[in-house]
């Protein structure tokens, strides 16, 4: 193990990962934060302002330095966190191979999958804001000429989830009838039924006027049971103990549970 491990010492004002909402403290929860997050490193993320963190909060000179010595471009960054990693020594002989491997698959990939698959990562955290920003930025008009049609349309669909899941269900609703505009696919119009069902929202006009009514009926019935599944998910158990704490308790887990009763009803669309 490294000499660094559970040692170093605690920043005063820490590395902060805004997209996340975190901050970091110390070297070992950088590496972490490293290991463990990696679609969320961009090409940008070794800069002056890691090296400060790095320098004077973590007062690790000389880590600082041998980053500064060993990264020259950006192409270099996956050996810079590989040897930032095996120098702290946080990690174990066979998670840095694990962590390496990871790096070798990442680099196949071209610069707009990586920003799809840090989007779906904000997405697995939750962090739909922050997803929908990464998404839009791939989406355009569906016109360039660096994607295939495909990875546009499944781009414009996880963009699509992301606005659901925020409850902007006419964003959902653009992105859908766009995807379909080009497709006509049965999949995502069943998709945009869905997302009218759920928001209340009155069906588009010519969208469905070739879609028979038994199979409207079977659409309907498959969100009704879909919402009682999801509906069940919520322990009614659980929650009526909610009401035999106190207040204040009650009013921070009531709100919890809203929360997660929104979450099951949007995570319907997927």
């Amino acid at each position: 193990m490294g000499r660094y491990i559970l040692c170093g010492k605690e920043a005063e004002l820490p590395y902060e990962v805004d997209e996340l909402d975190i901050r970091i403290y110390t070297i070992e929860e950088l590496c972490y934060y490293i290991y463990n997050y990696l679609p969320l490193i961009g090409e940008d993320f070794i800069d002056e302002r890691l090296l400060f963190f790095i320098r004077h909060e973590l007062e690790m000179p000389e880590i600082a330095d041998k980053i500064e010595r060993f990264y020259g471009s950006r192409s270099e960054q996956d050996a810079t966190l590989q040897m930032l990693l095996s120098d702290v020594g946080y990690y174990s002989d066979a998670e840095l191979q694990e962590f390496q491997n990871r790096l070798v698959y990442r680099r196949r990939k071209s610069s707009q999958e990586r920003i799809r698959a840090k989007a779906d990562s904000l997405v697995r955290l939750k962090r739909y804001q922050s997803a929908v920003r990464c998404y839009k930025t791939l989406s355009g008009n569906g016109a360039d000429s660096r994607v295939s049609r495909d990875f546009y349309f499944e781009v414009q669909e996880a963009l699509a989830n992301a606005y659901g899941h925020l409850c902007e269900f006419d964003y959902a609703l653009d992105c859908l009838c766009g995807i379909y505009d080009l497709n006509h696919s049965e999949r995502i119009l069943k998709k945009i039924y869905d997302v009218c069902i759920l928001s209340g929202t009155e069906l588009p006009k010519g969208y469905f006027s070739k879609v028979p009514d038994e199979k409207l009926r079977k659409w309907q019935q498959d969100y009704w049971n879909r919402e009682t599944i999801a509906r069940q998910n919520l322990d009614s158990d659980e929650t009526m103990q909610i009401f035999l704490k106190d207040s204040e308790t009650q009013k921070k887990e009531l709100a919890v549970y809203l929360d997660e009763k929104k979450e099951a009803c949007r995570g319907m669309l997927e």
